[in-house]
């Protein structure tokens, strides 16, 4: 392989373009009619990433599977004079409707691992000599070697993005945990058996959106959604998604403790505390106080990554989720509505008062719910 091929693919971080060069230079070494350029893909099959042929054509090149099943099956490369002798025995009909009379197939191997395949034909019988194998297995071997980092680069930096978009989710120390490793987070949906989902969002903010101009209403929502955010953190939660005036977190996925729900309700009362303040300072400035009703629900649910390949975001999904959100429907301007199976898990941490029995779309019977007052006092150590 010519030192100035090495050079060049070695430094080239785009993979389309690194192939163009592998297939521009074998084009210029040896006689070849055609080439295709082979990669395996996450299903384990051979799909063509790079073709071109001498005369500039750009109708589609047909292969014999024949040949490239024997090069990916026996992991060794193929050189024919005359395909149509060689594999007769194999009836190709690739072989004569493509009029493949010589060829040079190798496979592009890392570690015995085969990455894909090189496929150099012609239509002349004995164009390609054994210097030519020689050759292009030498450029092959060393190709799969920069294609294997390249494929590694692109993943590497797909988990960075990932790590760092949900890294914006999670409280700082769960953030560390992840960026470090200690923490994984497996692509793909998994059963959570118990996980306390919240809710929130203003009250009358369609109202309150009329006759204020967009700009000042996108400050005040981030400016509310940094308190929010922070209380959610705070109690190691997960920040799901925000909803238009809306917020959605989590905790029991992908971090779980035994007090989830314990902390999903303190996160609640903080935050009606911080919105207290951040009232305060509105009232102060001429501005309208906020209002908002939070909903909270325990229970079994499926977390996950959900979206495109572009575009995976962490989530969960379940009845679990839709109740706390119905919840957060009913509840009224400051209320901290629990549903009766968060209750179970809060012990006598809380002063709560039993709400009347909530009627929710898809539940047949009507839910016990309760409104959450405040944390009672931890009670004084003896002796102290």
């Amino acid at each position: 392989m010519s030192h100035e091929l090495s050079r060049e693919i070695a430094l080239e971080r785009d993979l389309h373009k690194m192939l163009e060069k592998l297939l521009a230079w074998l084009f210029r070494t040896t006689r070849a009619d055609r080439g295709v350029i082979f990669l395996k893909n996450d299903q384990g099959e051979m799909v063509s990433m790079l073709s071109r042929r001498r005369d500039g054509g750009d109708s589609p090149i047909t292969v014999s599977s024949t040949i490239m099943n024997r090069v990916t099956q026996e992991r060794t490369a193929v050189l024919t004079h005359d395909a149509g002798m060689d594999f007769a025995s194999a009836k190709g009909r690739s072989l004569i409707l493509s009029r493949i009379s010589s060829a040079i197939v190798v496979p592009l191997l890392h570690n015995e691992d085969v990455l894909g395949i090189l496929w150099l034909d012609s239509e002349s019988l004995a164009v390609f000599q054994p210097k030519d194998l020689e050759m292009v297995t030498t450029v092959a071997n060393q190709a799969a070697m920069f294609i294997q980092i390249n494929i590694l680069g692109k993943k590497v930096e797909e988990e960075i993005v990932a790590r760092e978009r949900f890294a914006r989710l999670v409280s700082p120390n769960v953030a560390e945990r992840i960026a470090s490793g200690a923490l994984k987070i497996e692509k793909g949906g998994s059963l959570v058996r118990e996980c306390t989902v919240f809710n929130s969002d203003i009250r009358g903010f369609t109202r309150m959106s009329e006759g204020t101009s967009a700009s000042i209403m996108v400050e005040m929502l981030n400016d509310y959604f940094e308190l929010m955010v922070e209380s959610i953190f705070e109690f190691e939660g997960t920040l799901d998604k925000f909803m238009g005036d809306g917020i959605m977190g989590m905790w029991g996925a992908p971090v779980q403790h035994p007090d989830d729900a314990v902390r999903c309700v303190r996160s609640a009362l903080d935050q009606m505390e911080r919105l207290g303040r951040f009232n305060r300072q509105r009232v102060e400035q001429k501005q309208p106080p906020i209002a908002i009703g939070i909903g909270i629900h325990t229970g079994e649910l499926v977390a996950g990554y959900v979206g495109s390949s572009r575009a995976l975001s962490y989530t969960v999904i379940g009845d679990t989720v839709n109740t706390s959100a119905r919840l957060c429907g009913i509840a009224e301007s400051g209320q901290v509505v629990v549903s009766e199976s968060t209750f179970n898990r809060l012990g006598t941490r809380f002063e709560v008062e039993e709400l009347p029995p909530a009627k929710l779309k898809g539940k047949e019977k009507p839910l016990r719910i309760f409104n959450v007052l405040r944390e009672r006092p931890t009670p004084a150590p003896a002796g102290s």
